[in-house]
């Protein structure tokens, strides 16, 4: 019965379409679903292949009624309130039709139906009319039937252009409309756009090469444009609502899964900073610091991927430091922007300058030096000068924000040590006033006191002093500011003494010995490091001396650095005469002749401050005795 149907009156139901009646539509619609879904879908192929969907009238037998009984947020629409059953639309059984078309048939008749476009258009365009039910069955008939892994990729990629896509995601925002109640359909269209856009096997996605761009891999980089396989993800992820949060994971989720649209997608995007954070712009800010955030692609990773070239360098720098990040917006107006606004941005850089490294590290292990060069210079023009940076230590006094500005400073130091080495930079204020927090008066040489009781301070001084051992020295870093009681090389002196950390005691040495070893205060020929000397000897004084002896000592060494870098050749001349031979030929610096020269100045002074103690005099002869005796025994070992 339904062959002969099929073959000798499919004229009388299309005859019964074109009325567009209901009473004369729904029955042959409700008929073919019937042949459809007969013996578990026996004849589903023979109805397919034999019904002609080119008929015009068709596509009209989708579109909804004026005044449809129920929309999906009245439920059972305005019939049912009345207390009638809801009546059901020509374009109700139309879909069910169509579905049943998607379950009961082969792979190579639903194939040929998801290429139906104009079928397809008129369904998908008017979802918000259908009720819930339906659009949850669509939801799944479409998961599991157009996604099947047995149709080729060619009909999947033609059935879910960006517009199905965004289709199926309007069919979302219904679900997120409705009242409560709705979780279990929100996760599964969830899920299955998930599964268009990031498995190959079942979606819409091709397998790409991270970022190496079609025509790239071999090193060829004379095209400039973003050109991806993945134009449909590309073109989906621009039509995503990112005030939305699922749909900006979902963005998130897309690139991680196919990184070589990151590039196309951030250089096409633009921001307008001003004074203060709006909530858009909190929005993009969460938005850059995931995309920044993503993972470097496995191909790069991979020791066993056989690499010739490195990504194209402005491919590269996007996934790194998008291009709205540019120096622009560290222009002079930088310091008019509220503090918030500019954490958020040296934020989303310390981010970038991390991946940086990472990214180096690699380019480092398979020998793309001119790859690492080409990088470098292209982040390095969209990052702010660092004077500019490093200036926002004097105008800031919040902990959290000195210390990003701390780890900025760092991480561009060390990315870019020689650009730095030349940096005219002056960080001591920042560094005496963490001195000053940490180590305040009397604590100076508690031996209970460690610097982990500021973790955060502790962080920020150590990336200072990373910082402070590649840029040139501070000027006159022997002159106590006004409101300081000592000058910066003092206080770094103090620092030393009461730390227990030895990783933080080597950095502070290195500084130490780098802001000295171009001065006079000791004799250059000196066995051993003078600095270690120096620190071993006061760490040892400073705990066996009371509170006001530290501080006349403290008073002494200062004023001896300061007179002997002001007036260095009078001590030296001093030093030479003290020098004898043997293990003493070096043992008398300028410094330690500058310091009995201040003892004898104290015993004559008036001031009320500082005063002389045995201890104090003590304290300097053991200075004295260590120096001579730490080159006695390098003399005796040479020997």
């Amino acid at each position: 019965m339904i062959r002969l149907i099929l073959d000798d009156h499919l004229k009388l139901i299309y005859r019964a379409l074109y009325t567009q009646r209901p009473s004369s539509v729904i029955p042959p619609l409700q008929l073919l679903r019937e042949f459809i879904e007969f013996q578990k879908g026996s004849f589903a192929d023979d109805t397919y292949f034999a019904f002609d969907f080119s008929l015009v009238v068709l596509p009209k037998l989708l579109v909804p009624p004026k005044q449809p009984n129920h929309s999906p947020t009245d439920g059972a629409g305005n019939n049912a309130k009345k207390g009638k059953s809801a009546q059901k639309t020509i374009r109700y059984y139309m879909i069910e039709l169509l579905m049943a078309f998607l379950i009961e048939c082969s792979s190579k008749a639903r194939a040929d139906f998801l290429a139906q476009r104009k079928l397809i258009e008129h369904w998908l365009k008017n979802v918000s009319s259908d009720d819930p039910e339906q659009l949850s069955k669509l939801v799944r008939t479409l998961y599991n039937q157009a996604m099947d892994m047995s149709l080729p990729k060619s009909a999947k990629t033609s059935f879910f252009t960006e517009w199905v896509l965004g289709r199926i995601l309007h069919v979302y925002k219904v679900f997120q409309s409705l009242p409560a109640g709705h979780e279990t359909r929100l996760k599964v269209t969830y899920d299955m756009i998930i599964d268009i856009c990031t498995r190959t096997e079942c979606g819409v996605k091709f397998e790409d090469r991270g970022w190496y761009l079609p025509g790239t891999l071999d090193g060829n980089e004379k095209t400039k444009s973003y050109r991806v396989h993945n134009r449909v993800l590309l073109a989906f992820s621009k039509m995503l609502d990112l005030n939305n949060k699922n749909e900006e994971e979902l963005l998130i989720a897309i690139f991680r899964s196919c990184p070589e649209i990151v590039a196309a997608y951030t250089s096409s995007s633009n921001l307008k900073i001003v004074s203060k954070p709006t909530a858009g712009f909190l929005k993009w800010f969460n938005r850059y610091s995931k995309i920044i955030a993503l993972p470097i692609p496995e191909i790069l990773i991979d020791s066993n991927q056989a690499l010739e070239f490195p990504p194209p360098v402005n491919i590269a720098v996007e996934n790194i430091l998008p291009s709205p990040l540019t120096r622009s917006i560290f222009d002079s107006r930088f310091q008019t922007y509220s503090p918030l606004l500019r954490y958020f941005l040296l934020h989303l850089q310390v981010q970038a300058l991390m991946k940086l490294q990472k990214v180096v590290t690699i380019y480092d292990h398979k020998g793309w030096i001119s790859g690492k060069s080409d990088l470098l210079e292209e982040i390095y023009r969209r990052l702010p000068d660092i004077t500019n940076v490093a200036s926002l230590t004097c105008v800031s006094t919040a902990p959290n924000f000195t210390l990003l500005i701390s780890k900025w400073l760092r991480l561009y130091v060390t990315t870019f040590p020689d650009i730095s080495a030349a940096a005219k930079i002056d960080l001591s204020a920042r560094i005496m006033d963490i001195i000053v927090r940490v180590v305040p008066g009397d604590r100076s040489c508690d031996t209970s006191f460690y610097l982990n009781n500021v973790p955060a301070l502790e962080i920020e001084m150590r990336n200072l002093l990373v910082v402070q051992s590649i840029v040139p020295v501070p000027v006159k870093f022997w002159n106590k500011p006004d409101h300081r009681q000592y000058s910066l090389l003092t206080y770094l002196m103090v620092f030393v003494t009461t730390v227990r950390d030895r990783e933080m005691c080597s950095e502070i040495a290195r500084v130490l010995e780098k802001i000295t070893s171009s001065t006079y205060l000791f004799q250059q020929n000196f066995p051993i490091s003078p600095i270690h000397t120096l620190i071993e000897s006061l760490t040892v004084i400073m705990l066996n001396s009371g509170h006001q002896d530290r501080q006349t000592i403290w008073y002494l060494i200062n004023e001896a650095i300061a007179r002997c870098l002001r007036s260095p050749f009078k001590y030296i001349d001093q030093a030479n005469q003290f020098s004898g031979e043997g293990y003493l030929c070096w043992s008398f610096s300028p410094f330690l002749t500058a310091l009995i020269e201040q003892w004898e100045y104290l015993v004559r002074s008036n001031n009320q401050e500082v005063k002389t103690s045995v201890s104090v005099l003590h304290a300097i002869l053991r200075v004295v005795v260590d120096f001579c005796l730490s080159e006695f025994h390098t003399y005796e070992r040479e020997q």
